[in-house]
């Protein structure tokens, strides 16, 4: 065979194995095996008699799981991997339940249900993901050559995972949180759990509410917001935010951008969930981004890709 053909049959193999990998873990979760699991380690027998299911086929089941990595096993007995024990605490059925409107959705014209409120608490819920993007902020802001301790103020903080990153190289630095409430406590406990819930302000509210806002900070971040707002809100939120910068202060915004090879799939599939729950939601343009932060008065904007897993964030950087 000739190496395209090898390459095509490889590609075929790799989609057919992750299609029925899906369906055999969509089926292990209907079925209960993942719950059952959940509550510690146990052997196919076990598992069957808790389901009410074939032994043997549970075992062939549960082998299929521990190829994908899903389930471990130990001599006779199986246990969840720790992946699938995170992934259980906020997206156990892989998102299938939020795109059994797909279908609809493609062939209609009408606005989706305005969900974002929902949306945006899962997206928050699973922020643990973004760490390596959220170091990379800290690095891109150069912040050894900063003469003074950072004052920042993170809008939209979500679990405050952008915000304490940058901070955390900076001992002297203060956060003011800015968010509603559950993200706020979220950040909050976040912040105590690396010990350093004594440099931490937080203000309970709607981000889009200028009103707010109040003080001067050197530098204030908009992370994976943006993209929820129409231009008009987006536009609204960069002029109250660069109200509240120092001259010679930074707004750093990070959000979703195209440009990285490795997060096309990932990209798309962020895009499409956006859109799917939030009816002015779109991923941001960056030529656009960098025209309002122009048209709110601020510098030079810089764009930088953040090169880490997910591979789909981006920071532009302006000052002021």
């Amino acid at each position: 065979m000739s190496t395209s053909q090898i390459n095509t049959l490889t590609l075929y193999k790799n989609i057919n194995n992750a299609a029925a990998g899906i369906a055999a873990y969509q089926s292990a979760r209907r079925l209960g095996i993942i719950d059952a699991l959940r509550h510690g380690q146990k052997t196919a027998d076990q598992i069957a008699q808790a389901i009410g299911a074939n032994p043997r086929r549970v075992a062939l089941l549960l082998d299929v799981l521990v190829g994908l990595l899903v389930v471990e096993r130990y001599q006779d007995d199986y246990a969840l991997s720790q992946m699938v024990q995170l992934l259980t605490a906020h997206d156990i059925d892989l998102g299938e339940s939020r795109l059994q409107k797909l279908d609809a959705y493609v062939k209609d014209s009408d606005d989706v249900a305005d969900l974002r409120d929902i949306y945006r608490q899962r997206i928050t819920s699973t922020q643990w993901q973004v760490s390596p993007s959220a170091m990379q902020v800290a690095k891109f802001l150069n912040l050894s050559e900063q003469a003074e301790a950072l004052n920042i103020l993170d809008i939209g903080c979500g679990t405050g995972v952008w915000s304490l990153s940058v901070a955390h190289v900076d001992p002297e630095s203060r956060i003011t949180f800015l968010d509603v409430e559950e993200p706020v406590q979220t950040a909050l406990e976040t912040a105590k759990s690396i010990g350093m819930q004594d440099r931490i302000d937080s203000i309970i509210g709607d981000p889009l509410t200028p009103e707010l806002l109040t003080g001067q900070y050197n530098l204030v971040i908009i992370a994976n917001l943006l993209h929820l707002l129409d231009p008009s809100q987006q536009q609204k939120l960069i002029q109250s935010a660069t109200g509240h910068l120092q001259d010679g202060g930074k707004l750093v915004v990070v959000d979703v951008f195209p440009g990285q090879d490795a997060g096309d799939v990932s990209r798309a599939l962020f895009a499409l969930d956006l859109e799917l729950h939030v009816p002015t939601g779109k991923l941001v343009d960056p030529i656009e981004l960098k025209s309002m932060l122009e048209e709110a008065g601020l510098q030079t904007p810089k764009y930088s890709h953040l090169n880490e897993v997910p591979h789909i964030y981006g920071i532009m950087v302006a000052e002021k």
